[in-house]
């Protein structure tokens, strides 16, 4: 993943594992969803295996060897992705994980209530959708509107498109159903995107280059 041995060595040279002994915290998301998976350590051996392999490896403090996630159940975590933090002494990892990320069965290990608060959805949701209508187009279905609007073609799906755009447009000038709208709207854009092959991370690259040029461009 590093582009070669040197650009390995070059990629875990700018991480300090100084600070805490030989150990580095790293945070692991879900690339598609964006919901946090688990946190765990890495020493340099983890991060190098890591890096050469496109799969997640890890130090264990209680086991005292490096093991793969899932090198007993099978669900690995595959890397898209890896940024260090401003002092460079923590790796935040987004993956797409096969099957369940906690022992427990439960899809992030952080599923145990401590402070209960408003849920923060955001691209989550958005991400959870997607992956079902995908699923619907390339597994259909009987029963499923995903797989029968699918099945009409790229005509049909571009239509009901267009009607839920001019639904939503009626709505926000009416002052009603703004929400409801626009949720039919994003949910057939996705249809549509995932009909064409296109993934949500591309829109979500686009977007994100654009708001880094709107912070060069200054207030």
């Amino acid at each position: 993943m590093g582009g070669g041995k040197g650009g390995i060595e070059d990629l875990i040279e700018r991480v300090d594992f100084e600070k805490m002994g030989g150990l580095v915290p790293v945070v692991v998301q879900d690339f598609d969803t964006g919901e946090v998976l688990m946190q765990a350590f890495m020493n340099k051996e983890a991060l190098k295996l890591t890096l050469e392999t496109g799969l997640m490896h890890y130090w264990s403090r209680t086991r005292g060897r490096i093991w793969m996630k899932g090198e007993e159940s099978g669900h690995t975590q595959s890397v898209i992705s890896a940024r260090l933090d401003c002092d460079g002494d923590a790796i935040l990892f987004a993956v797409r994980q096969k099957g369940v990320c906690c022992h427990t069965g439960e899809g992030s290990c952080f599923h145990r209530p401590l402070l209960d608060g408003p849920a923060g959805v955001g691209a989550k949701i958005l991400g959870e959708v997607f992956q079902v209508i995908k699923g619907r187009i390339e597994a259909p279905r009987p029963g499923s509107y995903v797989s029968g609007l699918a099945s009409k073609g790229e005509n049909a799906i571009l239509k009901k498109l267009g009607e839920e755009a001019a639904e939503l447009v009626i709505a926000a000038k009416e002052g009603e159903g703004i929400i409801h709208e626009a949720a039919d709207l994003l949910f057939h854009l996705m249809v549509l995107l995932a009909f064409k092959g296109v993934g949500l991370e591309g829109v979500y690259a686009e977007l994100e280059r654009r708001r880094r040029g709107r912070r060069a461009e200054g207030p």
